[in-house]
């Protein structure tokens, strides 16, 4: 498949030393497994290996076009949560937060000598999010019957006597479902956080291969990068960070055609991408297409049908699908 010449970055998954530390202890305070107790996972732990993990992101599309009659660039990129030892453990919720900057000959902009226009993002042309996908998304809803005990004495003599006990059950509905939130942050706008969690009901994990989109506007002709970080928490609540990742440097057709430094060795065409190019490391991928008289319409782009998110996680196969009233369950 094309797909599999695009970019792909590798996160080496690093553990939280102060919390596995705790659970640690808390595994020898408290033998008797909990609800979000793994014995494989805590294998796992002991034996140093859940480090050995990797999360990874790839490059799905990519145009250059416009948004609201400014350049714009469409980027959709998948995040890989399967790891290798899928098996052994999960992760209950994730945060997937992509960062754009703007860049000066094929290097990250670190100067403060930016326009005062560019202060206030909206009156400038400078960089800034005009567009994320997913921005909210529920997935299916799972409904659990949880028991709650109550129990009670009602002594029936003034001073030590007999007494009657009682206690009392209640089964009450549990609901849970899996849930995509993303929001934008900063100011200008050019960083966007999304937040996975896995239904809590049914504990399958969060979604392994989301999908995201986001719309990117640019100056004439300036390119800019994107940086990723990942982190996510284990089923024994484990905190783990995806570490390494190689920021992605992307280039509008004009300013990659003018460029006069060549910063990479080995240059591929790919139908993925229209107008432009963009790099990772020595590698640089272009379009293999002529520049539009006119560029195309970005707005214009159904974000759902190119990411297939709502319909994936709202389908059949979809976490917590077909999953009305489950058995008794107790909290995590």
């Amino acid at each position: 498949m094309e797909e599999d010449d695009l970019p792909e970055l590798t996160f080496s998954v690093e553990e939280d030393a102060n919390r596995k530390d705790q659970l640690f202890s808390f595994r020898k305070e408290q033998p008797t497994p909990t609800n979000n107790y793994h014995a494989k996972e805590q294998q796992l732990l002991q034996e140093g290996k859940l480090g050995n993990a990797e999360f990874s992101a790839r490059l799905r599309k990519v145009i250059f076009g416009s948004f609201d009659e400014q350049p714009a660039c469409l980027i959709i990129f998948r995040v890989d949560f399967a790891t290798a030892k899928k098996g052994w453990f999960r992760f209950r919720n994730a945060t997937i937060d992509a960062e754009f900057e703007e860049a000066v000959d094929g290097q990250t902009e670190g100067s403060d000598e930016d326009s005062e226009d560019d202060e206030d993002g909206e009156g400038s042309d400078g960089l800034l999010i005009r567009k994320i996908y997913p921005e909210l998304i529920r997935g299916h809803i799972s409904t659990a019957a949880k028991s709650l005990g109550l129990g009670f004495d009602v002594p029936l003599a003034p001073v030590g006597g007999a007494g009657l006990s009682a206690a009392i059950s209640i089964t009450a509905p549990r609901e849970g479902l899996h849930l995509i939130q993303g929001r934008l942050m900063g100011s200008p706008e050019t960083r966007v956080k999304w937040n996975m969690n896995e239904n809590e009901v049914d504990k399958g994990g969060i979604y392994e291969q989301p999908q995201f989109a986001a719309i990117v506007r640019h100056a004439q002709d300036q390119s800019f990068t994107m940086s990723l970080k990942i982190k996510a928490t284990t089923y024994g609540g484990l905190p783990v960070t995806g570490k390494g990742g190689s920021r992605i440097l992307f280039k509008p057709s004009n300013q990659s055609k003018q460029s006069k430094k060549k910063t990479t060795t080995a240059s591929k065409p790919t139908s993925r991408l229209k107008g432009g190019s963009f790099e990772v490391g020595a590698q640089q991928w272009t379009s293999p297409e002529e520049p539009l008289e006119s560029p195309q319409d970005l707005a214009a782009i159904d974000l759902e049908k190119e990411t297939q998110m709502r319909a994936t996680l709202l389908s059949e196969q979809g976490p917590g699908a077909g999953q009305s009233i489950l058995p008794l369950i107790g909290e995590m």
